[in-house]
């Protein structure tokens, strides 16, 4: 490899170097720029000062050549960046900076002074050592993913030493990949629906009518509070005050429900903050799981971010969340964005717009998802400011799927993250089987008809990676389940059961080899929708379909039932089961008009015809 000028800087030259508005090259801690929305100050210090295994600190004077060389690296990769590798964000640098340190500790433990000491045989050391190390979780084992971070800083240094030879090292992993991969959830680890429908449904009520409640409750008590305190009454007087004024507050009872969605009166301003704080919290989840944007973008928002464009035709107008997009963006301030907002995500804006109203007016900004420090009313010396992402975790799971009663998975609760609605969000856009989440199909199809739309102003293509990659996912199971399926139904599904060689057999590596083959070498292209698959050809399709695919417009479960390209597995029985059950609970009503009666007799018919080819299928495989 060929030493790169691109980044040249030599010693004499670092010393004045400014590595941000608050600190230099020379400074033992350097405070970067840069903080994101959600992200903690101390999060974005760089120590050069930590202890080492013999009690000494990093910073002192004879470590300064190799403490010279550890800034020259963490530096460069913001500068010069190794082959194939995007300039490293502060937040990058910080975690780089996490890995860094404990190299160096283990090093240093081991008796190396540099960089150079560490050979092949180091690296594998430093590895087994590092995969020893205990998890987050007790007894449990450091995720793959961890170790797969070590691994890559190894990698890092390696090619950055072709450019400065302070860092160089030997080829950790000499003609193979980095030995650990990411195996713990797959590679997108999204809410299941079973954990996802009752959490955004939960989290879709609690921003109604009880958000509507809890706003005027908390305004009623502040408005009692901070009269108190202006007669010059004790906080804690005051409090016993606000308790009195709000104990006649009575809670709604919504529409369908028997009794109050919460029980009065409230007792305490303790209790008040903490239902103020689940309807904050069920804000986050609308807007992270109906627009997929990140934690960093959320926290990110300001009073007055929803804005409403035309469609392109002219038809409606799509409502979109402004933003900034800090993680892909060259600059520290991130980058300008609008994500498609449905009619929820309004509703939660407004209602945080209203929640945190003296949050904001006390402490001068305009942050939308700003939070209190303590747990009473606001008070003359309330600490206000946005939280990080640690406490959006432990809110969520600590206290929110309490709330709300998020029922357990597959025995063990959920563990919520931040990142899950952004996954979950781009599994039901890229995806076209929602049986699962039929609940939320209005919010994520109004999105999905937006991002589709010629007018679709959205710039968020990390997002609309994920989008395809879930796409492809679901290509490459609904392909491997219609070659192996031992059923099928449906004009394509009769065709291929009786030409594929897979049929009936597990999906072993020549069944993904196969697959493999018909996506990456052919122009096959599989439409998933919930009553079945579509094999498609534009020739035969029925829908009237072009180029791009299935016609979104014709495309029903009667036009499919005549396609040539349409095939139905085990999986979708459920739906038709259903569609003929609703027919024939339509012949029951006496006046039901005879268009009508003819239209779900035929229906029915139609749901006969595929649940017989089910179920002949798999009496055939049987008396085979």
């Amino acid at each position: 490899m060929t030493a790169s000028m691109a980044f040249p800087l030599p010693a004499e030259a670092r010393a004045p170097l400014r590595i941000s508005t608050r600190s230099v090259w020379l400074d033992r801690v350097w405070h970067l720029d840069g903080r994101r929305p959600g992200s903690n100050r101390a999060d974005f210090s760089l120590d050069w000062g930590f202890v080492l295994a013999d009690d000494s600190r990093f910073s002192d004077p004879r470590w300064a050549e190799w403490r010279e060389a550890a800034k020259l690296f963490v530096w460069s990769l913001k500068l010069d960046p190794p082959p194939g590798y995007r300039n490293a964000h502060e937040s990058t640098i910080v975690s780089v900076f996490s890995r860094l340190r404990m190299l160096i500790r283990w090093m240093a433990a081991q008796g190396y002074r540099c960089f150079a000491d560490l050979d092949r045989d180091a690296c594998d050391r430093f590895m087994t050592a590092m995969a020893q190390r205990p998890g987050r979780e007790s007894g449990k084992p450091l995720k793959s993913t961890t170790l797969q971070n070590h691994a890559n800083l190894l990698t890092r240094l390696y090619l950055q030493g072709a450019k400065f030879p302070e860092v160089a090292i030997a080829d950790p992993f000499p003609g193979i990949a980095p030995p650990f991969v990411r195996r713990d959830r797959g590679w997108l680890p999204y809410t299941p629906d079973a954990i996802a429908v009752p959490l955004v449904s939960a989290a879709l009520r609690l921003i109604g009518t009880p958000a509507d409640d809890v706003i005027a409750l908390q305004t009623q008590a502040q408005s009692v509070y901070d009269h108190a305190l202006a007669n010059g009454i004790s906080q804690t007087k005051a409090g016993f005050i606000v308790t009195d004024a709000i104990a006649p507050f009575t809670f709604a009872t919504l529409p369908g429900e028997e009794t109050a969605w919460h029980e009065a009166p409230v007792t305490s301003t303790k209790q008040l903050r903490y239902l103020a704080d689940r309807i904050y919290d069920a804000c986050f989840v609308v807007v992270s799981y109906l627009v997929g944007a990140r934690i960093s973008e959320i926290l990110g928002l300001q009073v007055g971010c929803i804005e409403l464009h035309p469609a392109g035709d002219g038809s409606e107008s799509f409502a979109y969340l402004v933003g900034r997009i800090y993680k892909t963006a060259r600059g520290i301030d991130g980058e300008a964005h609008r994500w498609v907002a449905p009619t929820p995500v309004e509703r939660a804006v407004v209602v945080m717009e209203r929640l945190t109203a003296r949050l904001r007016a006390q402490s001068g900004r305009d942050d939308l998802f700003l939070a209190m420090a303590s747990t009473g009313l606001v008070g003359p010396a309330a600490r206000i400011d946005l939280p990080v992402g640690s406490t959006i975790i432990r809110r969520l799971n600590d206290m929110f799927a309490p709330f709300i009663g998020l029922p357990d998975h597959e025995g063990e609760p959920w563990h919520l993250n931040t990142h899950q609605g952004r996954k979950t969000f781009a599994r039901f856009v890229g995806k076209r089987d929602r049986t699962g989440l039929h609940a939320l199909q209005a919010h994520f199809g109004h999105v999905t008809r937006a991002m589709t739309d010629r007018g679709y102003v959205g710039t968020d293509f990390a997002l609309d990676d994920l989008i395809d990659r879930h796409t492809q996912e679901e290509t490459r199971a609904a392909l491997e389940e219609v070659l192996t399926a031992t059923a099928l139904a449906g004009k394509g599904g009769r065709m291929i059961a009786a030409r594929s060689q897979f049929r009936g057999r597990t999906r072993d590596g020549d069944v993904q080899a196969y697959v493999r083959f018909l996506m990456e070498e052919t122009d096959l292209r599989l439409g998933v929708c919930d009553w079945g698959y579509c094999v498609y050809r534009v020739e035969t399709a029925a829908c009237f379909g072009d180029e791009r695919g299935p016609n979104p417009v014709l495309r029903t479960e009667s036009t499919c039932l005549t396609c040539a390209n349409f095939a139905v597995t085990a999986r979708h029985r459920p739906v038709w089961q259903a569609r003929r059950d609703r027919n024939a609970d339509l012949l029951g009503h006496p006046d039901l008009d005879p268009v009508s009666r003819q239209l779900a007799e035929t229906r029915i018919a139609e749901c006969d015809r595929i649940l017989g080819e089910l179920d002949h299928g798999k009496d055939a495989r049987h008396g085979a």
